[in-house]
């Protein structure tokens, strides 16, 4: 993983450089693979969130509504491109190639970082 987007929190990191395994391997994959791993990627991304959502309940983050807010969004946006990808799978694809690793990168700079601070700060982490 890019060294600007590891936060230092083991689990946190581990869980993106999975993501962006399996990012990398839809953008590289055979057509017939493109729709079950965009799946994979959406499930990994649900379990993710799941994961951070519940350090930030259990140790009362402070800015826990934004964040659960930008899950949501996210996880919206990537089932939209992945039911439009159904239909179109180059609707899809320009969504994977030109779109999701941005969106990723923006979250963790400006989401995730504030947790793993959080975390960090009161020696959670």
């Amino acid at each position: 993983m890019h060294d600007d987007l590891c936060l230092n929190i083991g689990v946190m990191d581990e869980k993106h450089e999975e993501f962006l395994e399996i990012l990398s391997n839809i953008k590289r994959c055979e057509q017939e693979l493109f729709l079950p791993l965009f799946e994979v990627m959406i499930h990994h991304t649900k379990e993710h969130f799941a994961y951070e959502e519940n350090i930030m309940h259990a140790y009362n983050f402070y800015d826990k509504k934004v964040h659960l807010d930008e899950h949501e969004n996210m996880l919206a946006e990537m089932n939209y491109f992945y039911e439009k990808a159904k239909k179109s799978p180059a609707f899809g694809k320009s969504y994977i190639n030109e779109y999701a690793y941005e969106k990723f990168k923006r979250h963790i700079l400006n989401v995730d970082s504030q947790l793993a601070m959080f975390l960090k700060e009161r020696s959670i982490a």
